[in-house]
């Protein structure tokens, strides 16, 4: 199934199950963490924020309170619908912009998370150009990379013959943002240090020495061999 259409109906619920993985509920508290740190240095808490893919709002929660006016897209009105009850001070668009350019005016900061780790290479592309075609230049995109063939566990996992279904390295998405006219800022790398599956439970994961950990190996250093790397860039 083409990724366009796998979370058409997962609305109600995405948000379960993001936080029934432990997992992916550490990527989500770090990602969240790693945008409140960093928006308000871009925005001084104005700005116009554009977050592509919003999903349910996981992320549009985060940033809007941070912005002066925020916009929200997906192509799912079941995620939308969601969206719209945490952030009901947000415009929500349902448009695929891939496809079909809307008047949604320039903005000055864009997001994107859990898209492109998932989505395929073509689409990945179309959509780097749409944001692209919407964001100021000199605005600055955010986005992450949660499936990384690279990361530690993962190379670990090919080594004794698994397979993981994953294509998105560090360098190929530093390469897909340059060729659309993106220069990367900086990369912050999440769960560098998780190289086993039997440490992604809840125990370690919430554990003192896994906030250590994840603070020691945030350097832009470690994000090509980390599962999850939230990159920024700026449009030039």
């Amino acid at each position: 199934m083409e990724y366009r259409q796998s979370h058409l109906s997962k609305g109600g619920t995405y948000d379960e199950t993001i936080a029934g993985s432990p997992f992916d509920a550490y990527m989500a508290r770090w990602e969240a963490e790693y945008l409140r740190e960093t928006v308000p240095q871009l925005t001084q808490g104005g700005g116009r924020y554009l977050d592509f893919a919003c999903g349910t709002g996981r992320i549009t929660a985060t940033v809007a309170p941070m912005v002066a006016e925020s916009v929200g897209v997906d192509i799912s009105d079941s995620m939308l619908a969601i969206a719209q009850q945490k952030c009901p001070s947000t415009r929500f668009v349902c448009a695929d912009l891939a496809r079909h350019p809307a008047d949604l005016g320039l903005f000055d900061l864009a997001t994107s998370f859990r898209f492109f780790g998932n989505a395929e290479d073509d689409l990945r592309v179309a959509v780097l150009g749409a944001i692209s075609r919407v964001l100021r230049k000199g605005g600055h995109l955010i986005i992450n990379s949660h499936r990384n063939p690279h990361a530690i566990g993962s190379l670990l996992q090919t080594l004794k013959g698994g397979a993981h279904g994953m294509d998105l390295s560090y360098w190929k998405i530093s390469r897909m943002l340059r060729d659309q006219g993106f220069r990367i800022v900086s990369a912050r790398p999440i769960g560098f240090w998780i190289y086993r599956s039997r440490m992604r439970n809840e125990r370690t994961l919430s554990s003192a020495r896994a906030a250590v950990a994840e603070k020691t190996f945030r350097h832009r250093l470690w994000a090509p061999f980390a599962p999850d790397c939230i990159l920024l860039a700026q449009k030039m």
